[in-house]
């Protein structure tokens, strides 16, 4: 059998957050190839959403640190306020996120116990809340399936073991690539770490395309990471990014209070986000709900600089006899926003924030989003 101290003791964890960086490991004794196996896996770059990518922090998008150091980060609050209502959801998406595949990580770098079926497991490993445990299965044409499982600290009963992620992976040309799935319960990892705090379902769907282009899809149900702080959301989020030029799009849904409103009650928000690296960035916004009167809508668009600096801003109440600004809510002139792509007329994105369709200028779709957080094996 196989020796892993030397591998231990030099194995360094990168700061991509690879859940399966290059290991140097041989092949299983059931005939499917750790390394192979563990490069399956989703990693955080190629599954987190993305809106500045000089900012990354902000967004919560910022790669975790050499062995697996949580970033600490929070919004500075001195972005564009429609911007900064829409990285407020991005972030706690992406945060969750991270926190899900830490325990994968952790696992993929233990040894394998191979099972029949070409199936891999790593663990159970007692980490501070919970006894984790990762399966992955090979199946056919590069495709590979995977779960998390946990259950409660000093549990032996392998029955208390609840599904707390899963996915799938059709393998690209590079590690951690091609297109696949992936789904999180956090509903399932509270109900065996009841000090959890976060609630609800991520399911998602992502595809690569090149060197370092992505388009992803999420569906939220009931999802906060702590609803004592953020109101939970049941919508879709989607979002891509263009490798060649760092462009980057997202269209998100919460509840915050829209500037311009008349009190601090929170609106439901449909945000859709650009922005283009060292120029700037636009969100045109729909809102309804909260403030806002039956059968009325709010639109708006916002632009900033490099900086992240507001130069443009407008609001508009509109029902079915048409638009009218809101009073003070206009902030300098469309000229001012630094591209001409950003400038223009409020065009604000369309339905109620349940649509996975990709946003305009994308690298291509990802495939269906999952409708559950259910394992394939």
């Amino acid at each position: 059998m196989r020796t892993f101290s030397t591998w231990r003791m030099t194995m360094r964890w990168n700061k991509t957050l690879a859940v399966g960086a290059a290991l140097v490991l041989s092949t299983a004794c059931g005939g499917v190839d750790d390394q192979e196996a563990v490069e399956s896996l989703p990693d955080f770059a190629g599954t987190s959403l993305e809106i500045n990518t000089d900012a990354l922090a902000q967004d919560g998008a910022a790669l975790v640190a050499q062995d697996l150091m949580q970033v600490e980060a929070s919004l500075d609050g001195q972005g564009a306020a429609m911007l900064e209502g829409a990285r407020m959801e991005v972030k706690a998406l992406n945060d969750t996120l991270r926190q899900a595949l830490v325990p994968i990580a952790e696992l993929a770098k233990q040894a394998a116990d191979a099972q029949p079926g070409d199936v891999l497991v790593y663990g159970p490993t007692d980490r501070a809340n919970a006894t984790f445990k990762l399966s992955i299965r090979k199946g056919a044409a590069q495709r590979y399936q995977w779960k998390l499982e946990a259950r409660p600290l000093n549990s032996a009963d392998d029955v208390a073991f609840k599904v707390i992620a899963a996915g799938a992976l059709k393998r690209g040309d590079a590690a951690h690539r091609g297109r696949g799935t992936l789904a999180i319960s956090l509903d399932n990892l509270k109900a065996v770490a009841p000090s959890y705090a976060g609630q609800g379902k991520l399911m998602m769907s992502f595809a690569h395309f090149g060197k370092g282009s992505k388009s992803l899809a999420y569906r939220l149900a009931n999802f906060t990471p702590n609803p004592a702080t953020h109101d939970a959301v049941t919508g879709a989020f989607v979002g891509h990014k263009i490798e060649v030029t760092g462009v980057t799009r997202v269209r998100v849904l919460g509840p915050y209070n829209l500037p311009g409103t008349a009190t601090s009650a929170k609106e439901k928000v449909l945000s859709s986000v650009r922005h283009i690296p060292g120029t700037g960035g636009r969100v045109d916004v729909r809102a309804w709900g909260g403030d806002i009167a039956a059968n009325t809508s709010y639109v708006g668009t916002a632009c900033w600089d490099a900086q992240e600096k507001e130069v443009y801003r407008v609001l508009l109440q509109c029902s079915e006899s048409g638009c009218t600004e809101v009073p003070g809510s206009r902030v300098g002139t469309f000229q001012a926003c630094p591209a001409v792509e950003l400038r223009g007329d409020v065009t604000p994105p369309e339905g109620t924030g349940d649509d996975v369709t990709p946003e305009p200028g994308n690298p291509g779709a990802p495939d269906d989003v999952p409708t559950d957080v259910t394992p394939e094996f």
